[in-house]
């Protein structure tokens, strides 16, 4: 069963029926949200069971770590791990899904908030829970009364959300992870028990991971000196170029290590108790969340950040940066300026892994740590990159200068990649990986959008056969296969109901092929002939309001594909937008649900025009609609070349059929009714 267990018993209602033209004629007449007694009834019986008949394997919300709320000592920023983090992912459980589409989980800086741009091995120290710093199991580092002291304000909206304050957070928690690691410090000379018991999972993290923090730590200590994180501005070229010094046992290179970590030692030791702590509490997460059966995914970043371009410069190429053939400024090509691996150290002679090779398993590594799935971001990046020599980038009056700019896929760079080893990484490095981790190429989500090469596609698709992502703001399912995974839009989109008020929108979707066009709509979610008075009454809903176009296309997502993603602006029906796609928008990367998101929810679906998503009206769609495929697969398949089919047989199928789904549609209708009732 799809659904999780609530212990609790759940009485017996007799809602069988044979009624195969699917008519609803009860509807509850109490009015309230979910009471406790009927949550185990509306996951197993409702939910569940409608997610099972579909098929379902995997039900994903789209909700980066800074989206989740906080408690009332908001120092600025949401946490995928904090104890508000929980409350949402009950809600979620509640309501179908199993699992969080994350964003990158890296460290970010204040020059550059999103989390794309994130450091890979170091974390965000600001996904840190301060408000388990006051309690015992962290020894009491930090007091209340100082978190409270520190508290940011903002102004919730009435739609359930608000924006995170990430410099407000930058301040916050520079001076709370200061202030623990000292706390921390003299508990531990005062011998007290808790800060003994942290001391020791302390000293274990360091034995692991000392050496990549205490490198992070000294980037961040010396782009504070220089006042940027350009390693070329850098004025000292022992400074430019320190961990490949150290490690060749560089006389003057140690001189300088031993000067900048006894001049910057407090600032260098809370920045590793920061990544100690945030790391333990990702851990003590993901044994809560395994203990419920909820898994977190994480983004793989294609790019790198420039501390870890820093520590290893030898595994990248030194000139070439990468980036998209088109959509930048004239549309011309997008210049990421993202550090790309050199092809020629990826394995060594053997074909073992070679400095390139093992960079890239350790940063999945990294991302599947404390997650047990993974987004792979830009699938093209790993097979066949677009890329361009940064020294050939120069402009004329704004402009790029096409003539002396060179740029193209890698597999036209024969200088670059001599003998074909960068196409390799998928099938060396990469599916072996996952394999590792128990992740076969149908779990894991890849992000193939965008320009694709016939390398690409005969490595990716045909020789590997991975699949990829069916996105429905903008396709039909109908024609994707059934094994991507489904999503309406990605973090990048605006929100569904957001996109049905654009008047460019509603002006071309019924002409053509369009994926929201209302007879392929009516059509697709209602295929069965002998309910073709229904489907015409669902195509004058979708015509009468947008809304109703938006829950249909919701529906065919959960036709389209075993596996599907709901951004949480989509769930909770928020009209903001997380992030505009090639925009400095100042509230890019900021939206997150404020601490009254739940009640928000309830309250929207309750509304007269609800812009929420009211999961048993979607899923009683959804399952009709798989309903009217099998029906007419049926009949396709048993109808003869005369065009007669034994009608016994038919018939007999059709009951059969109904007869294992009317309860599950009865559910949901039942309960699609009591989210809407007002309290």
């Amino acid at each position: 069963m799809f659904g999780f267990n609530i212990n609790m018993q759940v009485g017996k209602v007799n809602i069988y029926s044979t009624n195969t033209t699917n008519k609803y004629n009860k509807v509850p007449t109490f009015t309230r949200k979910l009471q406790p007694q009927e949550e185990a009834d509306y996951n197993k019986n409702a939910i569940g069971a409608a997610l099972d008949y579909l098929g379902t394997q995997s039900l994903a919300m789209i909700l980066h770590g800074s989206c989740n709320p906080v408690t009332e000592n908001d120092l600025g920023i949401g946490s995928p791990c904090n104890e508000k983090a929980k409350d949402v992912i009950a809600l979620e459980r509640l309501h179908g899904f199993n699992a969080n589409q994350l964003g990158p989980m890296g460290e970010i800086t204040r020059g550059d908030i999103s989390p794309y741009s994130a450091s890979v091995f170091a974390l965000n120290r600001m996904f840190i829970d301060a408000e388990a710093l006051t309690q015992d199991r962290y020894a009491n580092i930090i007091p209340e009364e100082e978190l409270k002291t520190l508290r940011v304000k903002y102004s919730d909206t009435p739609g359930g959300y608000t924006y995170s304050k990430f410099f407000d957070s930058f301040e916050n928690y520079d001076r709370v992870i200061k202030d623990a690691y000292t706390n921390f410090r003299t508990k531990v000379r005062a011998k007290d028990p808790n800060a003994l018991a942290l001391l020791d999972e302390y000293n274990e993290f360091k034995s692991k991971k000392r050496n990549r923090a205490i490198m992070s730590a000294i980037f961040e200590v010396l782009s504070n000196t220089y006042g940027t994180r350009d390693v070329s501005a850098w004025e000292s070229e022992i400074d430019r170029n320190l961990p490949v010094l150290l490690k060749n046992k560089d006389k003057e290179a140690i001189e300088r290590y031993r000067q900048i970590t006894k001049r910057s030692a407090d600032d260098i030791n809370s920045y590793i108790f920061g990544q100690f702590l945030i790391n333990k509490q990702l851990k003590e997460n993901k044994i809560y969340r395994d203990s419920i059966g909820f898994e977190y995914i994480n983004d793989n970043l294609v790019g790198n950040d420039k501390s870890e371009v820093w520590m290893y410069p030898e595994v990248f190429l030194e000139k070439y940066r990468l980036g998209c053939p088109e959509g930048g400024k004239d549309n011309g090509p997008q210049l990421w300026d993202i550090p790309v691996v050199d092809p020629q150290k990826l394995f060594d002679s053997k074909g073992d892994l070679g400095p390139a090779g093992k960079f890239l398993k350790d940063k999945l590594e990294a991302a599947l740590e404390y997650c047990e799935n993974i987004r792979i971001d830009h699938a093209l990046g790993l097979v066949d990159p677009y890329l361009y020599d940064k020294n050939t980038v120069f402009e004329t009056d704004g402009h790029l200068d096409r003539q002396r700019f060179y740029g193209a896929n890698i597999s036209q760079m024969g200088h670059v990649d001599p003998n074909g080893e960068y196409k390799e990484i998928l099938e060396k490095i990469v599916l072996p990986t996952l394999a590792e981790h128990g992740i076969t190429p149908i779990k894991a989500v890849w992000e193939d959008l965008g320009n694709q090469t016939s390398t690409f596609n005969d490595i990716y698709r045909n020789k590997l056969h991975i699949p990829g992502m069916t996105q429905l703001h903008w396709d039909r399912s109908e024609v994707k296969p059934k094994e991507n995974w489904a999503m309406m839009g990605s973090h990048d989109e605006p929100s569904a109901i957001s996109l049905v008020k654009n008047t460019w929108m509603q002006n071309q979707w019924d002409y053509g092929d369009h994926a929201w066009h209302v007879d392929y709509l009516s059509g697709y979610l209602n295929q069965d002939d002998a309910r073709a008075a229904e489907r015409e009454a669902f195509k004058q809903k979708l015509l009468s309001n947008p809304n109703e176009r938006v829950k249909a296309k919701f529906a065919e997502l959960f036709v389209a594909s075993d596996r599907v993603q709901i951004p949480f602006t989509d769930f909770f029906g928020i009209e903001a937008r997380y992030n505009e796609k090639g925009t400095k928008s100042a509230a890019n990367w900021k939206l997150r649900l404020n601490d009254n998101f739940e009640d928000a929810y309830y309250k929207n679906l309750q509304s007269n025009n609800p812009t929420a998503i009211n999961m048993p009206e979607i899923l009683k769609m959804a399952v009709q609609a798989k309903v009217d495929h099998e029906v007419t697969q049926y009949k396709r398949t048993h109808t003869g070349p005369d065009n007669s089919i034994d009608e016994e047989n038919f018939n007999k199928f059709r009951s059969d059929l109904y007869k294992q789904v009317t309860p599950i549609l009865e559910k949901l209708n039942h309960y699609e009714h009591v989210l809407k009732e007002q309290d």
